[in-house]
């Protein structure tokens, strides 16, 4: 590939990992309409990704830093309550991936059955942000409740649904407020994707595949556009809610649905 077509799968599949719109379904996009898949340069989306989201989520990161260096003193402080919480929501997702070894990859095939449950589920995620309360923070979650958020996100081995989609309308209809459930869901999202992302390049590197220089050049793209991406999405949330990805990925379900009929 050249730099254009990377910096353009960092752009879409990288951005897509963090927002509510489905990687997956724009993966699709771009295989249809350009030819490309990312392959083995899928590790470095990931990791770039990761990485944008610890710089974004840097006073998180350091909450939980701090809880786990005074652990050493049996002391549990929010820092240590906040990691527990993240990696119980992530644990049913990087279970089920470990089962299947992969995630589910749809084939060209699928694009109208994927663009119907994209518009089904924006729907869903629509209609749920609107009519849910919003008087919960972050510190109200529980472990039964974040083990509740992980195991919704199984519903995006469905493609179309999304991940953090998935995870996201679980914690509003829960009752946390916009930018706590948005944020609460990028944390859950760090291990899984780091998980996701070193698990394939130490498979490469057994391989004998060495990182090359499109991986480096895909992993800073990627962190670069994340990094972009994340203040504007919860800008969007904070003032629109979730109607901006929902209006999104009605008309992304509809153009999924064309090109499968094309």
């Amino acid at each position: 590939m050249q730099l254009p077509d990377l910096v353009i799968l960092a752009l879409v599949e990288g951005v897509a990992d963090v927002l509510p719109i489905d990687a997956t379904a724009h993966a699709l996009v771009v295989a249809k309409v350009l030819g490309w898949r990312a392959g083995t340069i899928g590790a470095a989306v990931h990791l770039g990704a990761a990485g944008a989201l610890l710089l974004y989520l840097w006073r998180d990161v350091l909450l939980i830093g701090q809880g786990l260096w005074k652990l050493r003193r049996a002391r549990i402080e929010p820092g240590t309550n906040l990691l527990a919480k993240v990696l119980i929501a992530a644990l049913p997702w990087m279970a089920a991936t470990a089962f299947l070894e992969a995630s589910p990859v749809p084939s060209l095939a699928d694009l109208p059955l994927v663009g119907g449950v994209t518009i089904g589920c924006a729907l869903v995620m629509g209609v749920i942000d609107r009519l849910c309360m919003t008087v919960k923070r972050i510190e109200h979650l529980g472990g039964a409740t974040a083990l509740i958020i992980g195991a919704a996100q199984l519903f995006a081995l469905v493609p179309g649904v999304g991940r953090v989609a998935a995870g996201l309308t679980t914690v509003r209809l829960l009752g946390l407020e916009r930018p706590d459930a948005y944020r609460f869901v990028l944390l859950a999202n760090i291990p899984i994707l780091l998980a996701d992302g070193g698990m394939h390049a130490v498979q490469y590197s057994l391989e004998g595949r060495q990182p090359a220089d499109s991986d480096l050049m895909v992993f800073a793209v990627t962190f670069l556009f994340v990094l972009a991406a994340l203040p504007l999405a919860m800008a969007w949330i904070r003032s629109a809610g979730l109607l901006p990805f929902t209006v999104y990925r009605l008309f992304l379900g509809a153009g999924l649905i064309a090109l499968g009929l094309l």
